[in-house]
């Protein structure tokens, strides 16, 4: 199977990548050999006897942003500072990882790139925020651990981890994640680009590899990811790539990343991108992951993702993951969001929700409301008819998408397959892996 850049990302596509940092550069290949990944409780990463001295950075010549100016995780609607640990790039932790480059940030933690001095490679550090609820991530790749050796190919599209430690900062401690550096996220590639959308084809080798990764944790695993999406799907390298994060590094040197300084001990960098070329798709962010098939019974999956049968709270299982994979390819085709709710509505926000859905799908046959027909009853009434408890939105059904972008009716009929009310009736990540659009 062809990659997932070489397949698609070719001279045109890199031609449109916009608003980059200086010293932005390629890095993304497929890996000569696989790897077998093992954790245990002691660094995976290869000892040596001696240990490279950390780099000192520049401490001026850099842009500064202004102070009433939100800088990368200050625009989250409910970000606090002291739940983030202020790395500072050259900073180093463990006596052993040097930070040299900010890569991402999000609502849970922050990622940088770091050079190991023991290790003499680069590898990356997530660090979770205080008191996070997403330390789930470490026990679920203890608990893939054993799986890693299989020959299935999914293994190859899940994120890799090296170490992990904590760090204890001015409001408490930090969870730290040692993994392989990872390049650029397919959302943020997608919001570098002139065009609002990947190429069909470049969107069915990512949900082919994607697919691999879920048909990996679902039937080897036993796992449930929860949180599918374009931010949480990435290029990544054979991290014996040393070179290709040392122009990242050495970019740090010449021409410093824009920075707020916030207080005298927390500044807020600006991320740095690493565009891809080849390798393999990594799925990452275990940190809503569920250990085990469930049935679970508790809200799960971020809003408006969220699946039809976790709003009517009825028992949930993989099924939740083929859901998204359905939104998924419809955000990287550059589909208009199928469903939009706002996530800040407090009690509207079902409401809101499954009025789209009731649009999009058609009304919910009745096996689906027989799973909780005390909730369904506040929503249809019982032929399944919406109740108008807010206005069903004017909007298309699935069928009216064939067309749009020039989307055959193959792809409807690949998204009726993962967008319907019945968890039971959507297709498994295997069975989908052999659909015909894919296939195409």
């Amino acid at each position: 199977m062809r990659s997932l850049v070489r397949a698609s990302l070719n001279a045109r596509l890199r031609a449109s990548i916009i608003r980059t940092q200086p010293g932005i550069i390629p890095a993304y290949r497929i890996p000569r050999s696989p790897t077998t990944f093992q954790l245990t409780p002691s660094s995976t990463l290869d000892p040596v006897s001696t240990k490279e001295k950390p780099r000192s950075f520049p401490i001026d010549g850099f842009p500064i942003i202004e102070a009433d100016q939100p800088a990368e995780e200050e625009q989250l609607f409910d970000y606090s500072a002291y739940r983030y640990y202020p790395v500072h790039i050259g900073e180093t932790f463990q006596d052993r990882y040097q930070v040299c480059s900010k890569l991402g940030w999000g609502s849970c933690s922050t990622t940088w790139l770091a050079r190991d001095l023991k290790g003499k490679k680069y590898v990356a550090l997530k660090v979770y925020i205080h008191n996070s609820v997403f330390h789930r991530e470490l026990p679920f790749y203890e608990h893939i651990a054993t799986h890693m050796s299989s020959d299935h190919p999914g293994r190859e599209n899940i994120r890799r981890i090296h170490d992990s430690f904590t760090v204890t900062g001015p409001d408490g401690r930090h969870i730290v994640l040692v993994q392989e550096p990872g390049c650029i996220s397919l959302f943020d590639l997608k919001e570098r680009m002139h065009e609002t959308r990947f190429p069909e084809g470049m969107v069915k080798a990512i949900l082919t590899e994607l697919l691999q990764a879920l048909d990996f944790l679902h039937t080897e695993c036993k796992a449930v990811h929860t949180d599918i999406h374009s931010a949480n799907l990435l290029a990544c390298i054979n991290d014996s790539e040393n070179a290709k994060f040392k122009r990242i590094e050495d970019s740090e040197m010449t021409s410093p990343s824009a920075r707020k300084p916030v207080s005298n001990e927390r500044t807020i960098y600006l991320s740095r991108a690493v565009l891809p070329e080849e390798g393999p798709l990594r799925l990452s962010d275990f940190g809503e992951a569920r250990i085990g098939p469930g049935p679970y019974d508790y809200p799960a999956m971020p809003m408006p993702y969220r699946a039809p049968e976790i709003v009517l709270e009825v028992p949930w299982s993989y099924p939740v993951d083929i859901w998204c994979v359905g939104l998924t390819a419809c955000d990287l085709l550059g589909v208009d969001s199928l469903f939009s709710a706002d996530h800040t509505a407090g009690d509207m926000y079902e409401l809101a929700h499954l009025a789209e859905l009731t649009a999009m799908l058609g009304p919910p046959p009745a096996a689906f409301l027989a799973l909780n027909p005390e909730k369904a009853a506040q929503f249809w009434d019982e032929d399944g008819k919406w109740k108008d408890v807010v206005p069903l939105p004017e909007k298309g059904t699935l069928e009216s998408l064939e067309g749009q972008m020039d989307l055959p009716l193959a792809f409807v009929r690949f998204m009726r397959r993962t967008l319907t009310w019945m968890p039971s009736e959507r297709a498994t990540a295997k069975d989908l892996l052999e659909d015909p659009w894919l296939k195409d």
